[in-house]
């Protein structure tokens, strides 16, 4: 079965694009046959094996697809791929508590793997900034480098790292300075000075994240979602391979005038020679070069490429709607994470947030329901001070919407509401040697003041998040109200925009 799809995907991606990097990638289906030929040495029995898997466009199709090794694997390789670029439950940018963000409400999922994002705005402070944030997974991570798939069929994992998932944020247009003491006057007509304020440097780290999945069961790693692929493709198996005949027959009527021609078989013959001797760093670059020129003879000597093309795209895109429409069942089922965040507002004390984040797909998983519960405090309270180390209790909530098909939707529409009771109003730190407004007298020491109103702080937010295609890039644009920020006690509306970015569409261990 995987050996099909590879042709499939040869022979498409061949008449999409012929440039060089397009070209490197359709050799994406190829990576088993590739790792076998270069871990062997020249002109050995295994070398010959694998390098005759690489050359045979047509290797097998017929075991392939009806049940020989790994058919429901690759199937399942499919159906992750499609999954994972549907999803609308993965936070890739920072919360609601930064500057330079786009999110109201923090979803219950973060990237299997990796996500980065960079958002420009705020929601609930006064100070916007844009922001640059990375997350990832712990086991993730791990398993990528020790050379390992990140989500497979029967995978052991580790509960543990799996559920665990880490975020940085930093703030790319945050201004910071620090005092310096002087050795004096550079020439005597400079006035003594004995303290000036340095710039920092602006890109500063703004919160750090850690998150823990108590119940995700839209984790493709999960014991729940790998409970309900196998019951699901035992009960469909007749109906995959019944898809899978209608797949395979045109198939072999499609490469049946390409495997007869005298060119490509004299081609396989002088590549047959060439990978055989060669060492394992020009394996890849000689493949290249073979299917590049195995599409030419393959323009050249099918009749009606491009309509045979057709018939072959036809047939896959009915066999991959065999399970598009499946796994809504597991879409509806809720999901419950706890996160905490240390966060450095500027010129605020720093804070830490304890989060609870709850998730669930209504109307028969046509869309995400979100809601957050939260509370912050203080990392530390001076001596005196006028203000309680509770600083903060926030709940929200958020529907993201589909536009279009549950598996390949080109945006989502989002509409979010948030509210926070402060107990205090928000703290101000001055740095030494500032004046004191109003006056020349400058401050010998931290100081502290209090900014903007105690109470109640309503937001609302609309977003739509464009879809680039299969990359795993999003666009998310929004505009939000608010009642006050942390700062001023007077409406708000602004506008937010980023970029994010889902590795696990890219780093999947997806065969095609």
């Amino acid at each position: 079965m995987r050996q099909v799809r590879r042709v499939v995907v040869f022979l498409i991606c061949g008449v999409v694009a012929m440039s060089a990097a397009n070209r490197h990638g359709n050799m994406s289906g190829y990576q088993d046959e590739l790792k076998a030929a270069k871990a062997t040495a020249k002109n050995t029995p295994e070398r010959q094996a694998a390098v005759r898997a690489l050359l045979d466009v047509a290797h097998q199709p017929n075991k392939r697809l009806l049940g020989y090794a790994g058919y429901d694997q690759a199937i399942f390789d499919g159906f992750v791929s499609t999954w994972e670029r549907s999803r609308v439950d993965k936070q890739a940018g920072s919360g609601a508590g930064t500057s330079g963000t786009t999110n109201l409400v923090s979803r219950p999922s973060t990237p299997q793997l990796l996500g980065l994002a960079l958002e420009t705005g705020a929601l609930t402070q006064s100070v916007s900034g844009t922001v640059a944030t990375f997350r990832g997974n712990a086991e993730g991570v791990i398993r990528t480098i020790a050379g390992e798939p990140v989500g497979c069929l029967g995978c052991m994992t580790r509960a543990g790292l799996r559920n665990l998932n880490f975020g940085v944020s930093f703030d790319l247009s945050r201004q910071g300075t620090q005092q310096a003491t002087t050795s004096g006057a550079a020439n005597s007509s400079t006035p003594p000075v004995s303290t000036v304020l340095l710039p920092n440097s602006s890109r500063q780290l703004s919160s750090v994240n850690v998150r823990y999945d108590i119940y995700n069961p839209k984790d493709t790693r999960s014991p729940q979602f790998q409970d309900a692929w196998s019951t699901w493709f035992t009960k469909h198996q007749t109906d995959l391979e019944s898809a899978g005949d209608s797949l395979l027959k045109p198939i072999s009527d499609f490469l049946l005038p390409l495997t007869n021609d005298t060119k490509y078989q004299d081609l396989r013959g002088a590549y047959n020679t060439k990978l055989n001797g060669a060492d394992p760093s020009e394996i890849e670059a000689l493949l290249d070069e073979y299917l590049s020129k195995t599409l030419t003879i393959a323009r050249s000597v099918v009749p009606s490429f491009d309509q045979r093309l057709l018939a072959v795209k036809a047939a896959y895109a009915k066999y991959s709607q065999v399970y598009d429409e499946q796994f809504i069942e597991l879409r509806g089922k809720p999901q419950f994470s706890v996160e905490y965040t240390f966060t450095r507002p500027v010129n605020q004390p720093d804070t830490h947030n304890l989060r609870l984040v709850f998730g669930v797909n209504p109307y028969g998983g046509k869309g995400l329901l979100s809601a957050n519960l939260a509370t912050t405090f203080y990392n530390e309270v001076q001596t005196g001070a006028l203000y309680g180390r509770l600083r903060d209790f926030q709940a929200a909530a958020q529907f993201d919407h589909p536009l279009g098909n549950a598996f390949t939707h080109p945006a989502v529409f989002t509409l979010a509401g948030y509210m926070q009771y402060q107990f205090d109003p928000s703290v101000i730190n001055i740095s030494p040697g500032l004046l004191v407004p109003g006056t020349s007298i400058t401050l010998p020491k931290d100081a502290q003041v209090l900014l903007g109103p105690k109470g109640t702080m309503g937001i609302a937010q609309a977003k739509i998040t464009l879809k680039m295609g299969a990359s795993g890039m999003k666009i998310p644009i929004g505009v939000s109200w608010a009642s006050r920020t942390d700062l001023i006690d007077a409406t708000d509306v602004r506008g937010h925009i980023g970029i994010t970015y889902d590795l696990d569409t890219l780093f999947n261990n997806i065969h095609f």
